[in-house]
């Protein structure tokens, strides 16, 4: 009763909203007396891909297998899965997984050219090129593709 008063303890909250990082850390404390805690590093800050840009990087994919010297039925079967993948791109309300389902395919038979043919590696690279710039649009459906 007439002994110390104890200090209060300060509040303490922790927000995090809307974020997103690649490639960084996020701490989290608990303050116990005076914690002050900060911190810093650099956060990938990768412009946001649009539907458009993936249209233009599947067409350059497009281009690549075109060129390629494969067998024309090799080619017909690639194209095959693009050009959808293309026009699902292309519209307003895309649906990202069945983009990923069509160039599933796409991703598994430039995997096996790669291991047997010296125009499938060249192919496997564009394609891997053009995977990597378009997984962040896919999002969730990019597990689809092999990269």
């Amino acid at each position: 009763m007439f002994g110390k008063k104890q200090p209060e303890q300060p509040s303490q909250s922790q927000s995090m909203s809307g974020v997103t990082v690649t490639g960084g850390v996020i701490q989290q404390g608990q303050a116990v007396g005076n914690l002050q805690q900060s911190q810093s590093g650099k956060l990938d800050t990768q412009q946001q891909i649009t539907n458009t840009d993936v249209v233009k990087q599947l067409e350059n994919l497009e281009i690549a297998i075109k060129a390629a010297s494969l067998a024309q039925n090799e080619k017909d079967e690639l194209l095959d899965y693009i050009r959808p993948a293309k026009r699902e791109a292309a519209k307003d309300g895309v649906n990202k997984d069945l983009v990923g389902q069509y160039l599933k395919p796409v991703s598994e038979t430039l995997t096996t050219m790669k291991q047997t043919t010296e125009a499938g590696k060249s192919l496997w690279q564009s394609g891997q090129e053009v995977f990597q710039a378009i997984a962040p649009w896919l999002g969730v459906a990019a597990k689809l593709i092999v990269m």
